[in-house]
């Protein structure tokens, strides 16, 4: 028999982490989600409730073995108060992830301040000529003695202004494609280190930046992982990110939806609740059935990987479909709202340039997905996933 049921102990985290949402970030998204400046407070809380450190080492003050379900879970409820915190335990995962394959020298300096909330990091991957072709990149680490030297620009890269270093993945001198690609932890503060702040409509406080490296000398110890193999560690590591990513724009829906469910048993015009006309409650049954459908995706995602079960293309279903079905539900609960739904007081309008940027960005665009699941279909020869 399937079961869809959590566990005790997951039931549990969620309850803390929903108390959290609902009292501590959701009153105030609003003003942050205006703000380009990176909510620390709220980040180091984060790490006070053990969130950042799902699935890294224990010695660190992680939570020890990956767990997926759990990470996805965390992300979708903390998305209810604040879509942009949110990301931060994708991002923490996603970095410490890979950190974990990197010298003791650097897990011990960055391990630790991360998953306290102290700090963060970047992931330098996309390039203004390559976009979601990763594996076109021209960013270049020249082996010197001593460890590399590296020159090349990354652009609309999360997290840029506010981190304190980035894995950077650049290339050996003369190797094509995803051959000879390596990851770099790369301080931020190192010479040759530049970074441009570039604005976009949404995720403002998670500081969207293009940078810049010229002749920077990065030692042996900061290769992260094998060398030649930088490509292949991140592109494993994106199929639990691109699920909680899927959650993380769900639980804002999800939330939105709530909040015109109340309103609408509030709200009367001629003389009853406007929930009473089909205009309104149909609008809500069809999106909440939507989310819910997409919600199942991601979760089978997770759970595919916690099994160790085929899910890259499970884990692309999550990451095209999802942020459209919440951006869809925004818009619905926007509208049911009238003209408060569109007010800059209220967080729909937020949440709606919040979760466009994961319909563009973050982890490849919905074309990318789509083309990584239809190679997945034809590859098998079956539909069935």
């Amino acid at each position: 028999m399937i079961s869809f049921e959590f566990t005790e102990e997951q039931q549990q985290f969620a309850k803390v982490l929903r108390d959290f949402s609902s009292t501590e970030l959701l009153p105030h998204y609003t003003r942050r989600a205006a703000s380009t400046t990176f909510p620390y407070d709220a980040f180091a809380q984060l790490g006070e409730l053990g969130v950042l450190g799902i699935g890294l080492p224990e010695k660190f003050g992680g939570t020890g073995t990956e767990d997926p379900l759990l990470l996805g879970l965390a992300t979708e409820v903390l998305a209810e108060g604040d879509m942009n915190l949110a990301s931060a335990p994708i991002q923490v995962g996603l970095v410490g992830s890979q950190l974990v394959y990197s010298s003791e020298e650097v897990q011990e300096r960055y391990l630790p301040t991360l998953i306290r909330g102290e700090e963060t990091l970047a992931i330098a991957l996309t390039e203004p000529g390559s976009g979601s072709d990763a594996g076109a990149l021209r960013t270049i680490a020249t082996p010197v003695d001593g460890g590399w030297r590296i020159s090349g620009e990354k652009t609309a890269i999360s997290w840029a202004m506010n981190a304190s270093a980035t894995l950077v993945y650049a290339r050996t001198p003369g190797t094509v494609r995803s051959a000879g690609v390596s990851c770099f932890l790369v301080p931020m503060d190192a010479e040759g280190v530049s970074r441009h702040h570039m604005l976009g409509m949404g995720c403002l406080p998670i500081g969207w930046g293009s940078i810049h490296f010229d002749d920077v000398f990065i030692p042996t110890s900061h290769l992260v992982g094998e060398e030649g193999r930088g490509f292949a560690s991140v592109m494993n590591h994106f199929d639990f990110s691109r699920a909680a990513i899927g959650l993380m724009c769900l639980g804002a829906a999800r939330q939105s939806l709530d909040e015109a469910v109340t309103y609408s048993q509030q709200r009367e015009t001629f003389g009853q609740p406007i929930s009473n006309y089909q205009g309104v409650s149909f609008g809500i049954a069809e999106q909440a059935t939507l989310v819910e459908a997409a919600r199942l995706i991601c979760y089978k995602a997770l759970w595919s990987r916690e099994v160790d079960r085929p899910h890259t293309a499970l884990a692309s279903m999550s990451k095209w479909w999802p942020p459209q079905v919440a951006r869809q539900a925004i818009e619905v609960a926007m509208r049911i709202h009238g003209n408060l739904g569109y007010s800059a007081e209220f967080p729909h309008q937020a949440r709606y340039r919040d979760v466009m940027a994961y319909l563009v960005a973050a982890d490849g665009s919905a074309e990318i997905q789509k083309r990584i699941i239809a190679g997945d279909i034809y590859r098998r020869g079956s539909t069935a996933f």
